[in-house]
């Protein structure tokens, strides 16, 4: 009795079986002897191993034994790989009965394993695999005695729980003293969180509404936060299931994890799975090339959720099933397809009663789903017109199983099913004649709130899918309702809306956006949306081959410019093999079966034949950490002989070797080529490649700009980059090769340079920042750049190690110079004899400079006569940086003289961390009160006191003074001079702090 009791506590959701308060009560450990601790552990090991191993002839290897337990390791704090340029090298996998193995010390302490995968990816399959391995001994031999399962949407979320509750449940038929052994040995318990559920509520967020205790009772979200953040059975390990859609917020709690993807069906495994489904070879792999005739469905049927409904529903000799198949382009045409097969199929019903039972199970869905329950009742059932005699029906046994460890309480086959219904619930309820015993009161637009999920939510996907106008007959022939008038254009209206306001609640991940608009299939529409967006930034560590089809549907035509950054380690699903023969059926045609051998398996495949579409309007095209390979460079080269709109394109921390290069090379060099930037971010470039580079310089009218960025190259591969530069086609406007030249032959590529300096006229941007150039190395750089053909406006060389030495060179190249415009110089060791030099050359009257930046050169005050000289004669002077500079006081008085010279024409003076005091304040002012040119000053990171900042904000009130931006330390400054800027805020309000 009390047990029940207990149990109608936790409401009919909850399967939990609680056992009594005398099974649980605690008594001390000490009290067992060593012999009754080890019987104990005895006991519980054999009744758990029983009970998991039943599960291995209805669960895992039902179909879970053809999905392989090879996972994709995400990210594992226990490694430390250095890589050339910091890329990332091959995907790291890690099998899953490896995955609790002790670290390299031998340590076999607390782990927390974060197994991801999106819906129907067979987490739940690899999990009961695992249990049932480690029942039959196969996997993590002694390092757990225990494992508890918690199937987390099976769990009430009204009940309040324990985790004794959880570890009792178990056990249900034992007992024995099963807490008190648990905690004589946590550090032999795995918990298993399966399906971590996407928490809302603030609920467990604070550390003071945690469980500490195991016995301690708490709602469902406290309980499950309380283990994820160790406070429960800290020396236990856990392995958690989870949809990416809840990674964010469970990584947010989890200290050091590995993270761990599953992978989709390869090939091998679907086609053995086929084997396994069908009782002829030659059936099964006719359904297998069948697949590969359509892209769309050959990539979705690598869910195993999805090639289970086809297996399910495929007539073996159906010849109408194949031109079905070959229909199939999305998620919610293979539910659908799912659906009305079983509805067509049925015996001992009526096609009528059929409709019915769909309807009860679609309000049945979408009362659990608004709900958060998973599990029904038998009363649950009726109350939507499923009788009890129905749920043994054939019918009613392809939607809904009975639970688990459970009486008379039923489940969808998978939750996506669920999802599913739901979807079709809100597609075809007509609030005007919808009849249902159960009234469900929330639109679907409350619902979409209420998870908080955005159109990351399957059901949301489903609904998009479901409303398009090509669906509607076979949605009303499977559940006996036309679409809801009207409902689509609310939806696609809703959507823009959502788009376009910036206090939207809905977070609004883009790849989320284009499946719901792939699922649509609607390209008008999915150009109207996607040209609402200027920039799309997919930043996740993995993506898939079905995420990368959804993408490139919606970008292949939009007419707005936009910028997409794919940044990711993992493009998942990607094989780069070629397609094997050996179960190819003789049904094939030689013909047929050589065009599936030579379909694209490129990374970018699907990216490029968006990018070859003529609507296609992307500007900008970034591509970091996605493990390119050589295919990729001959489909990007496709790209350049069509696209007449991408101008920009970028390759962070990626090798496509010197195949992939040469290919890509190919395309820049097409006449129908308009790119004009080239970005490369710490790749792997070698002389190979950069000889097709220069190839590509040699004939590309377009390209004005290449950019080496920590891209280390040989001397031998710049020698060759120059050949190209040196061409009299070479139109490059801008080379940047920052931090790119290695030290041992920095000095011989000055010579080059020099040479390319000579004989392009076209360069007017060179930066070498970050090289160790050396005096000797701008020695060489100087005899180009002193040339009458040079035509450079922009030269960084900051952090170069030069001395006062190359400023003697760079002095009578700035004597010569009519172009320069900009000078960096930051970050070297040149002191005041070094700029002095400069300044000579600055004071020259055929000068033109108009940017000089000299922070952190080791200056002193002594210099500031020679940078006051300059400011008296070179009028074209606009921006000065002298930050981080111990200038002092009697430097800046010297400097202010210049500056307030009425030839001085200065806009911005950045005086950042110079040693200043309120002792050159009164200067400073006076040059405020004269110059009407500056408009930015930067005293932050000097020791102005109170006295200071007030003189210069009496002078900052006048409307002579011009000044827009002020930069200054304010935290500790008193409250009168905090009046005295509000009073300047007032009255000038424009001015910025």
């Amino acid at each position: 009795m009390n047990n029940q009791k207990k149990r109608k506590h936790m409401g009919l959701a909850c399967t939990w079986s609680l056992l009594s308060g005398e099974n649980v009560a605690s008594s001390s450990p000490a009290s067992f002897s060593c012999k009754q601790l080890a019987d104990y552990r005895d006991i519980f090991r054999k009744h758990l191993k029983e009970k998991y191993l039943k599960i291995g002839a209805d669960k895992c290897y039902h179909h879970g034994k053809h999905i392989e337990s090879r996972l994709l390791l995400v990210k594992d704090h226990r490694i430390s790989e250095e890589t050339p340029c910091g890329i990332p090298q091959q995907d790291h996998f890690i099998d899953m009965e490896h995955i609790f193995d002790s670290n390299e010390e031998g340590s076999s302490s607390s782990q927390t394993v974060v197994l991801q995968g999106c819906a129907g990816t067979g987490k739940t399959a690899v999990v009961h695999k695992f249990m049932f391995d480690w029942a039959a001994g196969v996997v993590t031999p002694g390092r757990f005695d225990y494992l508890i399962y918690v199937n987390c949407r099976e769990i009430s979320p009204i009940a309040n729980l324990s985790a004794a509750d959880l570890i009792t449940n178990t056990f249900q038929d034992i007992n024995r003293p099963i807490l008190d052994i648990f905690l004589v040995y946590p550090e032999k318990i795995l918990f298993i969180l399966d399906g971590f559920p996407e928490l809302q509520d603030p609920v467990g967020d604070q550390e003071e509404d945690l469980s500490v205790h195991p016995q301690e009772r708490k709602p469902v979200g406290t309980l499950l936060y309380s283990f994820v953040r160790k406070k429960l059975f800290p020396e236990s390990s856990l392995l958690i299931t989870v949809q990416p859609t809840a990674m964010k917020k469970l990584l947010s709690l989890l200290k050091q994890p590995i993270q761990v993807e599953i992978l989709w069906f390869t090939d091998t495994e679907k086609r053995a799975y086929l084997l396994s489904q069908f009782s002829g070879a030659n059936t099964a792999m006719k359904v297998f090339y069948g697949l590969r005739e359509n892209e769309d469905l050959d990539i979705m049927s690598s869910l195993p959720i999805v090639s289970w409904m086809i297996c399910n529903v495929l007539q073996p000799k159906g010849d109408g099933d194949g031109t079905l198949l070959r229909s199939l382009q999305t998620m919610t045409d293979v539910y659908l397809f799912y659906f009305s097969k079983c509805l067509k199929t049925l015996t001992g019903i009526s096609a009528w009663e059929g409709q019915s039972c769909l309807w009860g199970l679609c309000s049945l869905a979408v009362e659990g789903l608004q709900n958060n329950q998973v599990l029904f009742a038998v009363s649950d059932l009726r109350r939507h017109g499923i009788g009890v005699c129905d749920t043994n029906c054939t019918f009613l046994s392809r939607f809904l199983k009975k639970a688990a460890g459970a009486v008379n309480v039923y489940t969808f086959l998978h939750f996506s099913f669920q999802e599913f219904l739901t979807a079709v619930f809100h597609a075809l309820k007509n609030d005007n004649s919808w009849m249902c015993s159960y009234q469900v009161g929330k639109m679907w637009q409350e619902i979409f709130q209420q998870y908080g999920k955005g159109f990351s939510s399957l059901m949301m996907q489903f609904l998009f899918g479901l409303l398009h106008k090509g669906k509607g007959k076979t949605v009303e022939t499977t559940f006996g309702r036309k679409v809801s008038p009207g409902l689509r254009e609310k939806l696609l209206k809703w959507t823009e809306g959502e788009i376009k306001d910036k206090y939207s609640r809905l977070q609004i991940e883009p790849m989320d956006l284009f499946h719901c608009l792939y699922e649509i299939q609607e390209e008008e529409y999915a150009k109207r949306i996607t040209d609402d967006l200027q920039s799309i930034i997919l930043p996740q560590p993995t993506y898939t081959k079905m995420d990368i089809l959804a993408m490139s549907f919606c970008v292949k035509s939009s007419h707005s410019h936009l910028s997409v950054s794919l940044k990711c380690q993992h493009l998942l699903g990607f094989e780069e093999e070629e397609r094997v023969s050996a179960f190819m059926p003789p049904a094939l045609t030689l013909n047929k079966y050589s065009q599936l051998c030579s379909l694209p398996v490129s990374r970018l495949h699907f990216l490029c034949q968006a990018l070859c579409n003529p609507y296609c309007k992307i500007k900008d095209l970034r591509l970091i950490f996605c493990h390119l390979t050589a295919s990729c460079g001959r489909d990007l080269s496709s790209v350049f002989e069509t696209n007449r709109y991408l101008r920009d394109l970028e390759f962070v921390k990626n090798t496509l070797e010197d195949s992939g290069m040469k290919r890509l090379c190919e395309g820049l060099k097409h006449p129908n080529c308009v790119l004009q930037t080239l970005r490369l971010y710490r790749c792997l470039i070698s002389s190979a490649s950069c000889g097709a580079l220069a190839a590509v310089l040699s004939t590309n009218k377009w390209l004005t700009e290449l950019e080496f960025s920590e891209t280390k190259l040989e001397a031998s591969a710049l020698k060759l980059l120059c050949e190209g530069l040196k061409h009299p086609n070479c139109k490059l406007q801008k080379l940047k090769l920052c931090a790119s030249l290695l030290p041992e032959g920095s000095e011989t590529v000055c010579k080059y340079l020099a040479f390319v300096l000579i004989c392009n006229p076209h360069l007017t941007e060179l930066d070498l920042s970050e090289n160790p150039l050396g005096n000797v190395g701008v020695k060489y750089l100087c005899v180009g750049l002193r040339h009458s053909n040079c035509k450079v406006e922009k030269l960084d060389l900051s952090t170069c190690h030069l001395t006062d030495a190359s400023c003697v060179e760079l002095s009578s190249f700035l004597q010569v110079s009519q172009t320069l415009k900009e000078l960096f110089m930051f970050a070297n060791v040149l002191g005041d004899t070094g700029v002095q030099h400069l300044c000579k050359g600055l004071q020259h009257t055929k000068g033109v400079i108009e940017n000089l930046v000299l922070w952190t050169c080791h200056l002193t005050g002594a210099c500031c006569q020679d940078l006051c000289n300059v400011l008296y004669t070179n009028e074209h002077l606009r921006d000065l940086d002298l930050s981080d500079n111990a200038l002092g006081d009697e430097g800046m008085q010297v400097l202010c003289e210049g500056l307030k010279r009425p030839c001085c024409k200065l806009q911005t003076l950045w005086l950042a961390g110079c040693h200043l005091t309120d002792a050159c304040c009164g200067d400073l002012a006076s040059v405020l009160n004269r110059n009407e040119n500056l408009t930015l000053l930067d005293l932050s990171g000097n020791n102005l006191k109170d006295f200071g900042v007030q003189v210069l904000c009496d002078v900052l009130i006048h409307p002579i003074c011009k000044l827009q931006t002020f930069y200054i330390d304010t935290d500790h400054l008193h409250e009168d001079t905090f009046r005295k800027m509000e009073v300047l805020k007032m009255s000038k309000p424009g001015i910025i702090w």
